[in-house]
């Protein structure tokens, strides 16, 4: 399915492939409304990592998966499953420096208040991960989603740590407009 309104926030995700910096893009709404359909959609030619978080699950569950997502990204090292946060964003650093190509490359972190469960500093990691590793480099954009927007809000757009005035870009998507929503059913064939 091709991509239907949402023209201001495509705009804004245009803009981060033309920056000449890295980006961090925090999108937020409620479930359902096609955040990772917009962010997977329009970054589809530059992602290079791609995960969602479990819902529910617990720290060691998201740690594997994650590890598990390195591989199936192409990360060739021999890996275990990280024992924190530091350690799997350290992996996919590693990974990423394998990586040849000139043009922008998508980190997408879906679902990251999931991600981030009670007592395993997955925040501080990221913070750390961002600031000594991606903001450095011109060819990277980070795109951090979540449904949960009381945590998105708090945490990252007013974050008062390390990720305070870092994000470059923020998307609260909302329901479609009228107009939007018009064009949508005309795209599924519905009169």
């Amino acid at each position: 399915m091709q991509l239907i309104g949402r023209k201001r926030e495509q705009d804004r995700l245009k803009a981060t492939l033309d920056a000449d910096e890295a980006s961090l893009v925090a999108v937020w709404g409620r479930r359902r409304i096609g955040k990772t359909f917009l962010i997977r959609k329009f970054y589809a030619a530059h992602m290079v990592f791609d995960i969602t978080g479990l819902h529910n699950g617990s720290m060691q569950d998201q740690l594997g998966h994650f590890k598990d997502t390195l591989i199936k990204a192409g990360y060739k090292a021999a890996v275990e499953t990280p024992a924190n946060w530091l350690s799997a964003f350290f992996m996919l650093e590693n990974y990423l420096d394998t990586l040849q190509t000139k043009k922008k490359k998508v980190i997408f972190l879906d679902e990251l208040p999931w991600m981030d469960t009670p007592r395993s500093k997955c925040l501080m990691a990221f913070e750390n991960f961002w600031n000594s590793y991606c903001n450095r480099r011109k060819d990277l954009i980070v795109v951090i989603c979540g449904s949960a927007a009381s945590w998105m809000i708090k945490k990252v757009i007013h974050n008062r740590g390390g990720l305070y005035n870092r994000v470059t870009h923020t998307i609260q998507l909302k329901p479609f407009d009228l107009q939007e929503t018009e064009a949508f059913l005309k795209a599924k064939g519905i009169v």
